[in-house]
């Protein structure tokens, strides 16, 4: 890992700056998480992560959070076996680490070329004390991480393998706003998705495949995947 720069001291005069920085003028458009931390950022630590490296550890204390800035990460929880459970894939703005724990309960790994900013555990602990607002957001972030985590039951316990293929591409669509016809890149491995999905990689590869000759997708490349028919493959998904 390498550190692209210090982060500065997280003092009395810090906590007063972000507050006010965090409070809504009259006629302002909604205060969003992405602005909280953008009032902070001075205070944060640039980080850099390889191909495959880690961030950090399940087990390691939750002393930082961290805003992705760049590229794509994987949230995973091993078994002492060496089996591996892949729990989310986090894009660009996505935050890590916010959790009610002194340990992080999952590893963080980069998948591809990955930049962050770390910021201390205290400041956002600090804010959401001070900033009525900055609480409202951060409490709507953990909700949409529990609404997203209800629906991942859902497809494991629910659906079949092809469906959970059709799900777990709808929901990266969304999430990277790629609309019938566009390109979507995977930066993930066919063992990531399988790991997430709970299947074997022969099956994630034979679900796609059934996905492209029923005119679902198309696949340019292996690590590119354009959806062809959005409103077919939504409702292969909700067949589960």
């Amino acid at each position: 890992m390498i550190a692209l720069s210090t982060a500065r001291a997280a003092t009395p005069a810090f906590f007063a700056e972000a507050a006010a920085a965090s409070s809504l003028a009259d006629g302002a458009a909604p205060v969003t998480l992405t602005h909280h931390l953008q009032t902070i950022q001075s205070y944060g630590a640039r980080q850099h992560y390889s191909r495959n490296e880690t961030i950090f550890n399940q087990g390691d204390e939750a002393g930082h959070v961290y805003r992705i800035v760049d590229g794509t990460v994987r949230l995973c929880r091993h078994r002492p076996d060496g089996r591996r459970y892949v729990v989310d894939f986090l894009l660009p703005g996505d935050v890590i680490g916010f959790v009610e724990s002194p340990d992080q309960p999952v590893s963080a790994e980069a998948v591809t070329e990955v930049s962050l900013v770390a910021f201390p555990r205290a400041c956002f602990d600090r804010l959401a004390r001070d900033s009525a607002e900055a609480r409202k957001q951060l409490l709507c972030h953990m909700s949409e991480s529990l609404l997203s985590a209800q629906q991942h039951l859902f497809v494991l316990g629910c659906q079949k393998a092809t469906e959970r293929v059709a799900s777990f591409l709808l929901r990266l669509a969304e999430r990277l706003d790629v609309m019938s016809g566009e390109r979507m890149d995977l930066f993930m491995s066919r063992q990531d998705i399988a790991d997430h999905l709970g299947l074997t990689i022969e099956t994630i590869s034979r679900s796609i495949t059934a996905l492209r000759s029923g005119g679902l997708i198309l696949i340019p490349n292996a690590h590119q995947i354009i959806i062809r028919d959005l409103v077919a493959l939504r409702t292969l998904a909700a067949e589960g």
